[in-house]
């Protein structure tokens, strides 16, 4: 038996109850072997952070019903969080964690595209406004926002300001 993404999603369909659920699968085969990464994600957290209990939990019963495929296939398991950095899905995470610190990758008005760290503001539309983040800026002081095309952000993720 080969392990599919097809497959292991229609296993996770089954194990997974909100507020849980799929951030990303991938499944690389080997002979006699699989490698078999799960992201989690959880939907009402406010990061989409899942707790290791979860991960956990997905795991094992994610494993017991593999065990049912055969053991003459081996495979490795690895189930984690997305964690508080995680990845964006743009344009619907922008909406998901509007208020929140992202590091995105935007076009700047040269041409060339450059990582900057902005608070995601409210999404009209095709355009998102964003708040340039400045860590040295005072809080009396307020960072007017700028409107962004979603063409001009190629990607991103959720920044953790310690």
């Amino acid at each position: 038996m080969v392990y599919t993404e097809e497959n292991i999603r229609e296993l996770l369909n089954k194990i997974l109850e909100p507020p849980l659920a799929l951030f990303s699968l991938q499944v690389q085969n080997r002979k006699n072997h699989a490698l078999i990464e799960i992201t989690l994600d959880h939907l009402t957290h406010k990061t989409g952070s899942v707790s290791l209990f979860d991960c956990e939990e997905v795991s094992r019963r994610l494993k017991e019903e593999l065990d049912l495929w055969g053991e003459e296939f081996d495979f490795t398991l690895q189930v984690s969080s997305g964690g508080v950095e995680r990845a964006l899905r743009i344009p619907e995470d922008l909406d998901r964690f509007q208020g929140l610190l992202a590091k995105l990758e935007v076009l700047l008005e040269d041409g060339d595209w450059d990582k900057r760290i902005f608070r995601l503001g409210e999404r009209v539309g095709d355009s998102i406004y964003l708040v340039p983040y400045d860590r040295k800026a005072s809080k009396r002081k307020e960072i007017p926002a700028i409107e962004k095309p979603l063409t001009e952000i190629r990607k991103g993720n959720l920044f953790l300001e310690l």
